[in-house]
């Protein structure tokens, strides 16, 4: 927490000489909103800083959040008319807010402030495009990623080369607490467990997504669902994860959990985005990333390619092409690929990955598991299935069972009465 304290400081204490020199251009003022942690936040204010001395008459102001309460807070700003310029968004919460209303700006209008072609197309058709309409940019190529700590395996016998299924990952995580009482095979929160477990394990299983966005069915049956969800209570009840009245001290915050940095887990699960966070808690450490869990009578693989973060421009901003052309540097120019290399994770265009590859700066860590998320089958479950309302309750499913308040049944019983009262509302 001092580190980054002080970083912020920092970071906050170089922005403030740049405004203070650019007060007469508040007519070309920017608000740059993102989450990050500090080599992320010191690499954005580094190619912002260097955009306002490439432009003396621009000024943009950082706005530096957790990722904490950030859709909401998100969600506020849209509806009270209040965003920043540009803004960091959670690809979960795209779709819905697209639903909402016409906050963003349609990129694809500005040819000549926003260079596509350096974006494989397919991939913007997939993430960021609706009704043909480039609404969000995607931040990287990326996918769901699971993380060996090296010494830990090797403590504990744990073969890293060995396909990890559900089943095994089970017995493998309960015969590992009950031989080494500290350690836990798995490192997670409820909440990670919603995205990482619960909504693949029923993909697998079915090969659909958990509500359908045209038709809003459940792709899922009450059996399979209790299914799932016992899955979860064993590996409480076994040890294959850490009690939740434990972990629950630093949900959202896995890699500053005691356990993790003492060496303790033998696995954590991230996003590539930052998966950087559960490595470098660990100065000394020796890591190993290995392909995601998957059932062995599965019908597709249920996890898949993804990006971890977009950008927005604001369709209310006072400077939308002066927020076009930052966001054209920030993507496309060589000197500002090169400041923030993998701290989103994988560039998402050809010439950023070249520059990093060169330059030798990309995590081979990181790269592994981006390869093995570009090898995956699943289908994408954007829409419906990650609405907010629909998150949360998955969550308070998995926190009942967590906490034995609930069931397998009562909470998968719960839950489909709560999404049936969902859909019927969309």
């Amino acid at each position: 927490m001092k580190k980054t304290l002080v970083v912020l400081l920092a970071l906050m204490l170089c922005l403030s000489a740049f405004a203070g020199g650019e007060k007469e251009s508040a007519g070309n003022s920017l608000r740059f909103m993102w989450w990050g942690g500090d080599d992320r936040n010191a690499a954005t204010i580094d190619v912002m800083n260097k955009y306002m001395e490439e432009n003396p008459g621009v000024s943009i102001a950082a706005e530096i959040n957790s990722d904490s309460g950030y859709v909401d807070k998100v969600a506020v700003m849209l509806a009270s008319g209040t965003a920043p310029d540009i803004m960091q968004q959670n690809v979960d919460a795209v779709p819905d807010f697209v639903s909402r209303g016409d906050f963003f700006v349609d990129l694809y209008q500005y040819p000549e402030l926003f260079d596509t072609s350096t974006f494989d197309a397919n991939f913007l058709a997939s993430f960021g495009t609706f009704d043909g309409k480039l609404l969000a940019v995607p931040t990287g190529i990326s996918g769901l990623a699971m993380i060996a700590n090296n010494e830990a395996a090797e403590t504990c016998g744990i073969d890293l080369t060995k396909q990890i299924t559900w089943e095994n990952m089970l017995a493998d995580g309960a015969k590992l607490h009950q031989e080494h009482p500290d350690y836990y095979y798995l490192n997670v929160d409820t909440k990670i467990l919603t995205e990482y477990v619960l909504r693949p394990y029923l993909r697998q299983i079915s090969g659909k997504v958990l509500i359908d966005n045209e038709t809003k069915e459940f792709g899922f049956t009450r059996e399979t669902l209790v299914e799932a969800l016992t899955f979860i209570d064993q590996c409480y009840k076994q040890g294959v994860f850490q009690p939740a009245q434990e972990s629950a001290t630093f949900w959202q915050q896995i890699q500053n959990n005691p356990k993790w940095m003492e060496g303790k887990f033998v696995f954590g699960f991230a996003a590539t985005s930052n998966a950087n966070l559960l490595m470098t808690a660990i100065p000394d450490g020796s890591f190993t990333a290995v392909k995601m869990p998957l059932a062995e009578d599965r019908v597709n693989d249920g996890y898949f390619v993804d990006t971890p973060q977009y950008m927005t421009v604001y369709s209310k901003s006072k400077n939308v092409e002066e927020a076009v052309k930052f966001l054209n540097y920030f993507y496309n120019d060589p000197e500002a690929q090169e400041i923030l290399r993998d701290v989103r994770s994988v560039p998402p265009t050809a010439a950023a990955r070249e520059v990093c590859a060169e330059l030798g700066i990309l995590d081979p860590v990181i790269m592994q598991a981006v390869s093995y998320a570009e090898s995956m089958n699943g289908t994408t479950d954007k829409g419906l299935s990650t609405s907010p309302e629909v998150i949360q309750i998955q969550q308070d499913a998995i926190e009942s069972i967590a906490y034995g308040t609930a069931t397998p049944e009562e909470a998968a019983d719960r839950m489909i009465t709560l999404l049936e009262d969902y859909v019927s509302r969309v």
